[in-house]
């Protein structure tokens, strides 16, 4: 019985260490499958990381590129954009200067307009530029010696300004009949006239002449010599339109601004002289004759020579 349960015994332990063996080679072996498994799934999978990788990194270099293609684009619109903001900085700054000489431009036609206006309103205004006298011998009209020089400027003056005038006033002394003052004034009015006519070419629209008769001396006054002498007169002012004097005061400006030293003659010296005198100075009329007309108010019927 003992050796029976010891061979059983045996047995066993010799089967449970066959199984055990064939245990260990399987285990083995499938240990082995497996690790070639996990080998190749290990390689497989390296190498797709590897390949996922190098695509990455692909991907990566490209999109890099890309960047910097899309950067120089920018920069390049950049540059572009700046290049038209600066263009329209200067045209805006050419449109600015353009209004400014636009602006310029309207302020100028404006002040021209005006002028032209004031030129037109101011046609019939005279201004004073001289004063002349001529003396007469006692019951004489001729034209002496001594004044003619005084004429001869006037002259020139008249040519330089086709719109310039001469008033003329023939008075005479105190002494004689009214017919007869009045008849010896216009002689003299006449001789000057006909001087200026005759020996200067001056247009006779130019010259405006009216006999005033005897010259009234001073209240209280004696009529000396002197004082008679002093009547027999005609008295001549040198007037221009208002417009010709702006004209004149212009030339004067520029030729000062310029440096211009040439001598003035007579007539240019008074004329500078006169530029002082303001403008409330100027003689206004309404048509030709009108400054005589005030002047004629003054003249009685007995003046001219008319019976009681």
């Amino acid at each position: 019985m003992t050796r029976r349960l010891g061979f059983v015994i045996v047995c066993g332990s010799f089967t449970l260490l066959s199984a055990a063996c064939a245990t260990k080679s399987f285990v083995q072996k499938q240990l082995s499958e497996t690790e070639n498994r996990v080998t190749h799934l290990l390689n497989a999978t390296e190498t797709l990381l590897t390949n996922r990788d190098e695509a990455q990194e692909t991907k990566l270099r490209e999109t890099v590129d890309r960047a910097a293609s899309s950067r120089e684009k920018v920069d390049e619109v950049a540059g572009l954009a700046s290049d038209a903001k600066t263009r329209a900085d200067s045209a805006a700054v050419a449109a600015g200067d353009a209004r400014t000489r636009a602006d310029s431009a309207v302020v100028a036609a404006r002040d021209t307009e005006a002028r032209l206006a004031q030129r037109l309103a101011d046609r019939n205004k005279y201004r004073l530029w001289e004063t002349r006298v001529i003396y007469f011998d006692s019951d004489r009209a001729e034209i002496r010696s001594v004044d003619i020089k005084a004429l001869e400027d006037l002259a020139k003056a008249l040519r330089a300004d086709a719109n310039a005038i001469l008033e003329l006033q023939g008075f005479t002394d105190p002494r004689g009949s009214d017919r007869y003052n009045n008849e010896l004034a216009r002689e003299r009015v006449e001789a000057v006239v006909r001087y200026l006519v005759r020996h200067h070419g001056i247009e006779p629209r130019q010259l405006r002449a009216v006999t005033m008769g005897k010259a009234e001396l001073g209240t209280g006054d004696k009529p000396s010599t002197e004082a008679l002498a002093q009547a027999r007169r005609v008295d001549i002012r040198l007037l221009a339109p208002w417009s010709s004097w702006e004209d004149t005061q212009a030339q004067i400006d520029q030729s000062d601004e310029a440096g211009a030293a040439s001598p003035p003659t007579s007539i240019e010296a008074d004329r500078s002289a006169m530029q002082k005198i303001a403008p409330h100075d100027a003689l206004e009329e309404d048509g030709p004759g009108t400054t005589w007309l005030e002047i004629m108010k003054t003249i009685s019927p007995q003046d001219l020579g008319a019976k009681d």
